[in-house]
């Protein structure tokens, strides 16, 4: 049952990780409605943010949040005493 557990808050981590980074590359790239070059704005919480600067941390928490949930994942080396 933990095990479960664990896989699915792992999944989890992993998808949320995806779509903020997701969320952070588009934010960089967004150029406004008219796809002029001026300053384009995101609107979070009820703010106006800059959005490459929104979309670049989004997108290193993210590559974070993903890293941190695939990390357990990594297979453990086995020490010559244990085969």
């Amino acid at each position: 049952m933990a095990r479960a557990l664990r896989l699915t808050a792992r999944v989890a981590l992993v998808l949320g990780g995806i779509l903020l980074a997701l969320y952070g590359l588009f934010a960089l790239v967004y150029r406004g409605d008219s796809g002029g070059s001026g300053h384009t704005y995101v609107t979070l919480a009820g703010r106006e943010l800059d959005a490459q600067l929104v979309g670049a941390i989004a997108l290193v928490l993210g590559v974070m949040l993903f890293l941190t949930a695939i990390w357990p994942f990594q297979p453990a080396r086995r020490r010559e005493d244990d085969r």
